[in-house]
């Protein structure tokens, strides 16, 4: 299995995840940004790429690159694969196509998601929760627990379940109440929700998802380097990685 694992636009635990790749069955071609750029010629020499990125968000939000827009319109044909991880479902943030790809959206500021004005997202960091499988007959689940017990970051955000396969829900209270306003964030109040309101949101934390020939699998968890090293999380990735890339 030939592995595209793509890194930076936001920080991380670069020792913990380098741990991780090294964990995974396959050949692992690493890249980061801003030297990440890739195109359909890219990816036709990789069975599925592994996002645990973050581009086109900050500073600023801007638009991807025309490569980038090739690889997604011609994903239901070429059958690439994508595992995306954690902060990688806020990546690109003016472009609604790639939430639509993934089946969520993060969203930074206040915004419109299908058509439907929403508030800001919300993170909550260090979060001890109880994951459990929804569905263990999938290969994504296979030899799984019925649950894994994680401490890791929740996100308060647009998960589209109508349009997806649930895998793993969180037992983590998804309401305002406990999560941090993303906006206030951003313009220097950090973990503060003073005047920030949210609908209580989905605990789904893993589904998958096809896109014509394409498939994807989306993992909230990928927090800490606790978590990167669970072996019930490695395990995860690594049957997410076999499935996307249909080598299982």
């Amino acid at each position: 299995m030939r592995i595209l694992a793509i890194t930076g636009g936001h920080s991380y635990d670069r020792a913990a995840f380098a741990d991780l790749l090294d964990a995974l069955p396959g050949e692992v071609t690493w890249r980061e940004h801003p030297d990440a750029a890739i195109g359909p010629d890219d990816l036709a020499d990789h069975d599925v790429s592994l996002h645990y990125d973050m581009p086109g968000t900050l500073p600023e939000p801007h638009d991807p690159p025309d490569s980038l827009r090739e690889c997604l319109r011609t994903a239901r044909e070429t059958g690439h694969g994508y595992v995306v991880l954690h902060h990688a479902i806020a990546s690109w943030a003016n472009w609604d196509d790639w939430a639509e790809f993934v089946g969520g959206r993060y969203l930074y500021r206040p915004g419109t998601v299908r058509g439907t004005p929403r508030p800001d997202s919300g993170y909550r960091h260090a979060v001890d929760q109880r994951i459990t499988v929804q569905d263990a007959t999938h290969p994504v689940t296979a030899g799984l627990p019925d649950h894994l017990d994680l401490v890791d970051e929740t996100y308060l955000c647009e998960v589209f379940e109508d349009s997806v396969t649930p895998l793993l829900r969180t037992d983590a209270p998804m309401t305002d109440d406990v999560h941090f306003s993303t906006a206030l964030a951003m313009s220097g109040q950090r973990d503060e929700r003073a005047g920030w309101q949210h609908d209580e949101g989905s605990s789904l934390v893993g589904w998958c998802r096809t896109n014509g020939a394409s498939r994807l699998v989306y993992l909230q968890p990928g927090d800490t380097a606790t978590t990167l090293a669970h072996p019930g999380y490695r395990s995860l990735v690594a049957n997410s990685l076999s499935w996307a890339a249909r080598s299982s």
